[in-house]
């Protein structure tokens, strides 16, 4: 009867564990901007757009490292990277923003995003131009 229960107690630890484990791997994500993000650009100022991608690496000071690539007129391709400093919005989402200086001619780029699950959108501005980007997780 001892080994009855043990079994019975193993297989519904074992059922616990496997109905909570997707939600736990969901919620660590939920916020967080860390990985691999892809989507586009949409410019409103001209009406561009086009494909987008960024990595988002963790650093020691509490920020985000973030790496952009894309292409601009579908031809033209770009890369940047930009700190991304997090915040938490009221309704408890992570808001990133980051300001960059471009040069003398570009001037600079401002951006803030918000990350809601799998979601990374916002809008930016640079160069007298404004626009969105909306971005899913990759391999997630």
């Amino acid at each position: 009867m001892k080994s009855f229960q043990q079994i019975l107690l193993f297989a519904m630890l074992a059922f616990a564990l496997a109905c909570a484990s997707p939600f736990v791997a969901q919620d660590s994500w939920a916020g967080n901007p860390q990985g691999e993000w892809k989507g586009r650009w949409q410019s409103q100022s001209t009406g561009h757009s086009g494909p987008m991608r960024v990595v988002i690496s963790p650093t020691s000071r509490g920020t985000y490292q973030a790496r952009f690539t894309g292409r601009f007129a579908a031809v033209i391709p770009f890369a940047y990277r930009a700190e991304l400093i997090p915040q938490t919005s009221f309704d408890g989402k992570t808001v990133l923003t980051s300001s960059k200086k471009l040069g003398p001619i570009l001037g600079s780029y401002q951006m803030q995003t918000e990350v809601s699950g799998n979601v990374l959108s916002g809008d930016f501005q640079a160069a007298g131009d404004r626009g969105s980007i909306m971005m899913r997780r990759v391999g997630r």
